[in-house]
């Protein structure tokens, strides 16, 4: 996820000068006014939900923006004109939040708790994954380690707050530990053990774990349809998907998921169209049944591909769970073997160690 720039909010301004909008309007204003005027295009919508995602920033106003693209260049990053954010109202200027002081070592280790990765795994010191037959693949994690030195550099500069450094480091954990975090606790009612957790992300004796070439193949997305899959399959918690879920058609099932991983009330306030998304998932069963193999399988990518699409949003139950969860592991208080969200179904065990996935699609249909 990249972190968001003065760039990200150039159309406020264009809105401005058309007269559209009012230079001392809000950004907690803004968002019924565009769905009044029918433009919260999706861009639009992005944009404003990078405010509502920092609460600080919702009540800058649109001059103090204006202000502020004359000074800096488009692509300057948010929390450097504004810090953490502003505390004045229209017409001010932005002030600087308290600036995050950390050393090289605590960031490493906030990132190991983040992404249950070690910054000095073996995995992050090659540019490619080599697989069984000689083939290569980028390895994310090499690419990972390189903003995590820019990261160090920012925060030794005293240009990113504790916001930003923690919103960057969940983006980095999106295809390990959350992944991990939702799909086990969405079969088995409990997250993994750290133990567990490391198992599945980062293991010396798992060869197909999360970081490993069997996975590393897929983008984040498929990385998710795989996983949950494989936890369908043979996961500790696959006796109870299926009890759940194989008597069901493929669009209550969808549904059922969709209100357990995301939620209708969520996602309405998200303006999302509950109906339509359903509809989306439905009409690619095609799709899903060939990562799933079979009926019960074709559900279980669709658990794995609202997980995936829920966190890249940050949109839904289990988003906000999984956000939740990483705030505590941050402060060193997140429990781990416990429930994500709701009540827990059965203690966790290691699940689907060295349980690869067995094909390779990169042609995804959306």
């Amino acid at each position: 996820m990249a972190e968001p720039t003065l760039r990200d909010f150039q159309f406020l301004i264009q809105l401005v000068d058309s007269g559209i909008i009012q230079a001392s309007f809000k950004f907690s204003e803004l968002r019924v006014l565009f769905k009044t005027l029918g433009i919260l295009t999706p861009e639009v919508d992005a944009a404003l939900a990078i405010v509502e995602a920092n609460p600080v920033l919702v009540d800058i106003g649109i001059q103090t923006f204006k202000e502020a693209l004359a000074k800096y260049p488009l692509d300057t990053p948010l929390s450097v004109v504004f810090g953490g954010g502003s505390s004045g109202g229209s017409g001010g200027t932005g002030t600087v939040g308290t600036p995050l002081v950390l050393t090289k070592e605590k960031i490493e280790e906030i990132y190991q708790a983040l992404s249950g990765v070690s910054a000095t795994s073996s995995k992050a010191l090659s540019e490619y994954l080599t697989g069984p037959n000689g083939e290569k693949v980028l390895n994310t994690l090499y690419s990972e380690m390189k903003l995590l030195a820019q990261l160090q550099a920012d925060v030794a500069a005293g240009k990113i707050t504790q916001a930003v450094f923690l919103d960057k480091l969940i983006s980095f954990s999106a295809d390990t530990s959350a992944l991990a975090l939702q799909a086990v606790n969405f079969f088995t009612g409990r997250t993994p053990t750290q133990a567990a957790l490391n198992e599945l992300i980062d293991s010396a004796t798992n060869t197909t774990d999360l970081t490993d070439f069997a996975y590393a193949i897929y983008n984040t997305e498929n990385k998710y349809i795989e996983f949950a899959v494989n936890q369908a399959m043979s996961g500790t918690g696959a006796a109870t998907f299926k009890a759940a879920y194989d008597a069901l058609g493929f669009r209550e099932a969808v549904s059922k998921m969709y209100e357990a991983i995301i939620g209708t009330t969520k996602a309405q306030a998200a303006g999302v169209n509950v109906t339509a998304a359903i509809d989306y998932i439905v009409g690619q069963q095609k799709y899903f049944e060939a990562y799933g193999h079979d009926a019960l399988g074709a559900k279980a990518a669709v658990a794995g591909f609202l997980m995936s699409k829920g966190l890249e949003a940050g949109v839904g139950v289990y988003a906000d769970a999984v956000k939740a969860f990483f705030g505590k592991a941050y402060g060193g208080t997140a429990v781990y073997g416990a429930e994500l969200v709701g009540p827990a179904k059965s203690p966790m065990e290691v699940a689907l160690i060295g349980q690869a996935p067995d094909h390779y699609d990169p042609g995804m249909p959306f």
